[in-house]
């Protein structure tokens, strides 16, 4: 009895020191394996625990790190490790560390945070990112590339339609050698020259994000007559199918914007209707009064667009037409020229007008009367 009351203790004992050595040994396993450089300093900056992935990123031995100042560890760790610590709060930073062998840039992120140990020790974990960093890098550039691309088809979509009115004109005129024609015709000519300068300063804004917008010279412009010109010049286009619009406007109804803007926006609008509507109907537009502002309608009976297309379709470049057909550059450029007017565009599909199919876009501009000035 007296042995197993003096052994039964030392063997616990025994057992609880073979439990902790092998969980000691765990965790230091544990320590050296992580995928992610994990170094740990004391109050005084000295390097104490600096693990396997640690050695690889750096190319220091843990024997060489560990009791070292981190201020006298070979460049460029210093002042990675330093600006690690500024931060109390352990803020995750990206570093760059200069470039490899190779001339390629080498870059990590690194979060320090405190450890709840005696001697106010803090742990920074250093995680390579090189390679995310250069796919990032390669697929901006591809971005780049083909943003430029759309960009310089977008310009051809934008000023195609006025060069074809302008042609249309032209053959008409030669045709024609009537006075009145020739004065008529020269003056749709110097429109449609003024319209193409107003996208190429609308395109250069656009391709400018955050940049000051030019201010519109708004006047009270009558609305039916600018969607009717709008019309008028799409019939000109003899690659599109002339369309069926329905202008539904109050004739004397008097809006606030900028002749050519306006025109500008009807016509992408009207485009993007017709083109949508093939055959199924036609494009209706109206317009009423809502207190200080003007709502104008216009509504096609084409498919239906699903909510993913209708939350992209104002940015530039995004297109739902196919490759060579659109660049996704209209509607962008739509909002640009409406937000200058100090008005607003958004779409609804379906269509109110045509339940369960078709597109509306909503356009909302302010009212205006004759002889009124704006600032």
């Amino acid at each position: 009895m007296n042995f197993l009351y003096l052994t039964i203790p030392s063997i616990a004992m025994l057992v609880a020191l073979a439990l902790l050595y092998r969980q000691r040994r765990e965790y230091q396993q544990t320590f050296e394996e992580l995928p992610t450089g994990l170094c740990v300093v004391g109050a005084d900056h000295r390097v104490q625990r600096w693990n396997r992935q640690m050695s690889n990123l750096s190319g220091i031995a843990a024997d060489d790190a560990i009791t070292e100042d981190i201020a006298n560890l070979p460049s460029p760790w210093p002042a990675a490790l330093s600006e690690a610590l500024k931060d109390a709060k352990g803020k995750v930073i990206k570093q760059s560390l200069g470039y490899d062998d190779n001339g390629g840039e080498r870059w990590v992120i690194l979060h320090s945070s405190d450890l709840q140990l005696p001697g106010r020790k803090r742990q920074i974990l250093v995680e390579d990112i090189t390679d995310y960093q250069r796919l990032q890098d390669e697929l901006l550039h591809n971005e780049r590339l083909a943003s430029i691309g759309r960009l310089a088809a977008g310009v051809a979509h934008e000023i195609g339609n006025p060069v074809t009115g302008i042609a249309c004109i032209a053959q008409n005129l030669a045709d024609n050698a009537d006075a009145t024609e020739l004065e008529l015709g020269t003056s749709e000519i110097l429109k449609q020259t003024e319209r193409i300068s107003r996208t190429v300063s609308s395109l250069m804004q656009l391709s400018h994000p955050g940049s000051v917008p030019r201010d519109a010279d708004c006047v009270p412009c009558n609305l039916a007559d600018c969607i009717d010109e709008a019309a008028h010049l799409l019939s000109l286009d003899i690659d599109m199918p002339a369309g069926h619009f329905e202008n539904l406007s109050d004739r004397e109804l008097l809006v606030k914007g900028d002749g050519q803007l306006l025109l500008q926006v009807f016509l992408n609008l009207l485009d993007n209707a017709r083109s949508a509507a093939a055959q199924e109907g036609p494009v209706v537009i109206d317009a009423h009064k809502d207190g200080d502002s003007v709502i104008i309608t216009v509504d096609n009976p084409g498919p239906a667009i699903s909510p993913d297309v209708l939350s992209q379709v104002f940015e530039p470049f995004y297109t739902t037409k196919d490759v060579g057909e659109g660049t996704g550059l209209g509607l962008a450029l739509v909002r640009r020229m409406l937000e200058d007017m100090g008005g607003s565009v958004s779409l609804l599909s379906p269509s109110p007008r045509s339940p369960g199919i078709g597109v509306r876009a909503r356009v909302v501009l302010s009212c205006a009367d004759y002889g009124q000035r704006f600032e």
